[in-house]
């Protein structure tokens, strides 16, 4: 088994071996081929960060560790990395404060290794285009009797954007409906305010509203923002469980009538209604009242 001073020394030959291979590249780029990160990417997010990732050299010691830093486009250093990501080798770095950063900047990733000299590796990145847009935000769905109107606030970006630069796409679904039921997207082209009305009768179902933000200068879209629920949550009546419903109310009432019905003829049954005395002269619809009056009063005279 080798010991620690030959393997140091069989990468240092190794090293070596790559810098004659690679010529003219090796002076220009010192460093062994293979060494440099690679992979570099960048991109701004929540409107306030930065972050940059890499991967490590396929010929790359295993001592390597890489490095971070950013200039202008004249050679002037802006910031080094902050804070890095990864466990023991730098395969990242998150950057906070941007600030310093130019619309056009320099991203370096250096090497070093105690073995042998490493490549860096560079990129020139315009900061307006590698900005990851943010959901729009505030969302909120008013409606009538008739329509609903979705609204929702521009995002917040760390370049100045105006709405002209925004598209959306509006994707409203309703709730609890089959697999490949699906509403359409709707796209909205820029507009001074961000709305969305839609014919909505009431009572309306259960719906799931959600926006998301496009670039009109490129095909960069924002994920989707949470869902914004409106309408009824609880789904409509089948129409076969409302007229089954109303068929047994009915019956029930019917069947409660008859009852009653039944129950009052027995009691008029058990309990005959007595007849009343009738006096055979007053009661007579044939007699007058006002001539039997007149007749009384005629007797009365005439026995005085």
């Amino acid at each position: 088994m080798p010991t620690p001073r030959a393997a140091s020394l069989c990468r240092a030959l190794l090293c070596a071996a790559l810098l004659q291979a690679s010529g003219s590249r090796a002076q220009e780029l010192p460093g062994a081929e293979g060494s440099a990160a690679q992979n570099l990417t960048c991109f701004i997010h929540d409107a306030r960060a930065m972050t940059c990732t890499w991967g490590v050299g396929p010929a790359a010691p295993r001592d390597i560790q890489y490095f971070l830093h950013i200039r202008n486009t004249t050679g002037h250093m802006l910031m080094a990395c902050p804070a890095y990501l990864g466990d023991h080798v730098h395969t990242g770095c998150r950057l906070e404060d941007l600030t310093l950063l130019t619309q056009h900047v320099h991203v370096t990733v250096t090497g070093s290794s105690r073995t042998c000299d490493i490549m860096f590796y560079d990129i020139t990145l315009n900061t307006k285009l590698i900005e990851r847009l943010s959901p729009p935000w505030n969302i909120s769905v008013a409606c009538n009797s008739s329509h609903c109107v979705v609204t929702w606030s521009q995002p917040r970006t760390w370049s100045h954007m105006t709405f002209l630069d925004f598209q959306y796409e509006v994707d409203i679904q309703r709730q609890n409906t089959d697999p490949g039921s699906a509403n359409p997207k709707v796209c909205i082209s820029s507009e001074p305010e961000n709305r969305y009305e839609f014919p909505s009768p009431a009572p309306r179902p259960g719906h799931v509203v959600r926006v998301r933000a496009g670039d009109v200068r490129s095909a960069r879209w924002s994920a989707w923002s949470p869902g914004v629920a409106f309408g009824s949550e609880d789904p409509g009546v089948p129409t076969l469980h409302v007229y089954l419903t109303v068929v047994t109310v009915t019956l029930l009432c019917a069947l409660g009538l008859g009852l009653a019905c039944k129950r009052f003829v027995r009691i008029q049954e058990l309990f005959p209604q007595i007849p009343e005395i009738k006096d055979k002269i007053t009661d007579d619809d044939r007699v007058n009242p006002e001539t039997l009056r007149k007749d009384l009063l005629l007797q009365t005279e005439e026995a005085d």
